[in-house]
């Protein structure tokens, strides 16, 4: 996308907030919209498009901190959608959890409670930090009180203890690697009372790489994991753990303090203080410690080579650490479009998550943890599309006449879904009313990436008659559908299949920005998005006044939505181009740079027809197939480019950083 001039306000809110798509709409040059009043623009564009947009634009935006429970963000999300549930003049669905207790005027007690947009719950549990301090004792004399953040950190698997205790290097603490490698094998692994230094990482080369990754492969094999290290080193009897950067490793970690937010959730003992000091701090421990005045690169290769525990005699570390843990606190946003007539206690719910990663602590894809991931395309889309529905139908049920038979729309915002559809299945199992009763599911998450008019509908074949009555609307909608019966998929209205509901999902497929911090709202098509809204509107006014009931339907899986969030290991490098599989083939419809797929010289365009000796028909064909796929593996591609079939060899890169603590 091309950079807007500085002095055009006009032109950067088209940069910040549509597509190259949505300005074509308007079928007028950027200078000549620079000229113009912005009132203009927004009246060429359309109040459904500029409403949309200006939803997207609030959710994404950084001050949202990407919108993960426990963050102040998240909650400022669940205020922005309660304040337009409350302009649509909808309903609240919950009663406070948090009710009152007075006293009547006869003395009895009486519990009060409050109708709320919020549902309350708990997810997970969140570590916190209350006090943390370390002294190094170097010598018989000679101390230094680390400073917290600058060299030393508490890590997310720690847990409280005050001690001052010997240290002990275990090398990597690898109970069992490749080669017969093993930390512990030596006469005496006994660390009772000790404290444990562990190296980040596995045995590397002299160049800092791994020794147990196959050639051609970056990053860290399995065994470097931090958790497992650590929980070795305790189940020996360590008293503390501390951990440190192995010098010289090939790793842009090297040199930065992990932090207890990026290793919370890695298991660990949680027994005994865990902290993390700086390279130069351990290295004034090793060499004041060790009675041969050798350094912590010296004990580095020796850990290369073999596993042993050395003890550093003459040092001694003092640890106090003070942690807690605390459920983490988020709630569901939920609001009725009350019925009409004898379909009123029926409810069409009309779902999207809200939450995203946050800072990328867990969830990146790009691993960028710190770093604010803003979420415009997963979820802020779908939520838009959500409020959209909400003004729109609200004004559809008022204009309905008193003798029309509606059933209720249920608009809901689920929280923690991107930690395990932790919103979606907490209501499920709390409903405002008997499962039979929801008629519907329908699901909006990433509908902001429409490209070429390609939509995701999953979930046709969930109820008897359902894919007959949508087909028509699919065929009107502007959109090429591709409709598959599962109602399945890593995504909310998996929960109430999971129940016996009827569901559908509306996606617009994967692509690079997801999960990562460039998923920003300059990169969001809402003349797209707002198509996928008018055919869920039409959808769900198809179901609201419709007579026969829609019997739930069990499936087989019947394709799976958002294939890429499955576990695959490798990365190809392309974005497909059409999941209609209206031709058969995988087209490609973008190839990312420095990846397998461009170094195999694949272009937009070309159809991919076979990999390896497997036909592909369609993207769903294709994700078996990555799936199987691992790192260093060389596939052969046969593809249609200009109507000739050629073929490309490719190696498989890995999908991004194996683990490393």
């Amino acid at each position: 996308m091309h950079r807007p001039a500085k002095s055009s306000i006009l032109a950067l809110l088209c940069s910040a907030a549509l597509t190259h798509a949505a300005i074509a709409q308007t079928a007028t040059s950027e200078a000549a919209l620079g000229e113009s009043p912005l009132a203009e623009l927004l009246t060429k564009l359309g109040p459904d498009v500029t409403r949309y947009t200006q939803h997207v634009m609030t959710l994404a935006n950084p001050f949202f901190e990407g919108r993960a429970p426990g963050t102040r963000g998240n909650d400022i999300a669940q205020e922005y959608i309660e304040f337009w549930f409350k302009q649509f003049g909808l309903e609240p669905a919950f009663t406070d959890t948090e009710s009152t207790t007075i006293t009547a005027a006869d003395g009895s007690e009486v519990i009060t409670s409050t109708p709320s947009f919020r549902q309350h719950f708990e997810v997970g549990l969140e570590m916190y930090v209350d006090s943390a301090a370390v002294t190094l004792k170097l010598g018989q004399t000679d101390q230094m009180v680390l400073a917290g953040g600058k060299d030393f950190s508490v890590l997310g698997m720690s847990g409280s203890g005050q001690l001052t205790a010997p240290i002990a290097f275990v090398g990597y603490s690898i109970v069992a690697g490749p080669n017969e490698y093993g930390s512990y094998f030596g006469e005496n692994p006994d660390l009772t009372g000790k404290i444990a230094m562990i190296l980040r990482f596995e045995p590397m080369d002299e160049n800092g790489r791994s020794k147990w990754v196959r050639e051609g492969v970056e990053g860290w094999s399995n065994y470097a994991g931090l958790a497992p290290k650590i929980s070795a080193a305790v189940r020996r009897g360590a008293a503390g753990v501390i951990v440190v950067n192995p010098p010289g490793a090939k790793d842009d970690r090297i040199g930065k303090l992990a932090t207890w937010r990026e290793t919370t959730g890695q298991g660990g003992s949680g027994r005994v203080p865990v902290v993390m000091i700086t390279e130069d701090m351990a290295d004034r421990l090793v060499r004041a410690g060790d009675p041969n005045g050798r350094s912590l690169l010296d004990l580095r290769r020796i850990a290369d080579e073999k596993g042993e525990i050395i003890d550093l005699p003459n040092a001694a570390v003092e640890f106090s650490v003070a942690t807690r843990f605390a459920p983490n606190r988020t709630a569901n946003m939920g609001a009725i479009l009350r019925g009409k007539g004898a379909l009123a206690d029926e409810f069409i719910v009309i779902g999207s998550h809200f939450d995203h990663v946050g800072y990328g602590w867990f969830g990146s894809r790009t691993g960028e943890a710190g770093k604010i991931h803003p979420g415009a395309d997963d979820n802020a889309s779908g939520t838009s599309g959500m409020l959209l529905l909400a003004e729109r139908l609200s004004r559809h049920y008022a204009a309905a006449g008193a003798d029309a038979n509606l059933r209720s729309v249920f608009f809901m915002g689920y929280s923690a879904e991107e930690s395990g559809l932790n919103g979606s299945a907490y209501y499920v199992q709390n409903m405002i009313a008997p499962k039979e009763k929801h008629t519907i599911m329908l699901n909006l998450d990433m509908i902001g990436r429409v490209r070429d008019g390609n939509v995701e509908a999953n979930g046709t074949g969930t109820a008897s008659g359902l894919a007959e009555m949508v087909t028509p609307l699919f065929e009107n909608s502007g959109l090429n559908i591709a409709a598959r019966p599962g109602g399945t998929g890593p995504s909310d209205h998996a929960s109430f299949y999971a129940a016996g509901i009827p569901v559908m999902f509306f996606f617009s497929g994967l692509h690079e920005e997801y999960h990562a911090p460039s998923d920003v709202a300059a990169l969001i098509n809402p003349v797209g998005a707002v198509k996928v809204v008018d055919l869920v509107e039409r959808i769900a006014l198809s179901v609201a006044d419709r007579t026969e009931p829609l019997t739930f339907t069990s499936t087989d899986g019947g394709g799976v939505a958002m294939g890429g969030q499955r576990r695959v290991r490798v990365r190809f490098g392309i974005a497909p181009g059409d999941y209609s599989g209206s031709r058969p083939g995988v087209l490609v419809g973008q190839v990312f740079p420095d990846t397998s797929a461009a170094e195999g010289g694949l272009q937009a365009g070309d159809l991919m027809t076979k990999w390896n000796d497997a036909p592909l028909t369609s993207v769903d064909d294709w994700m078996p197939q990555l799936e199987k796929a691992e790192p260093g593996d060389e596939v052969v591609i046969t593809y249609i480019r200009d109507d000739k079939e050629q073929t490309a060899t490719v190696k498989l890169k890995a999908s991004r950083r194996t683990p490393g603590g």
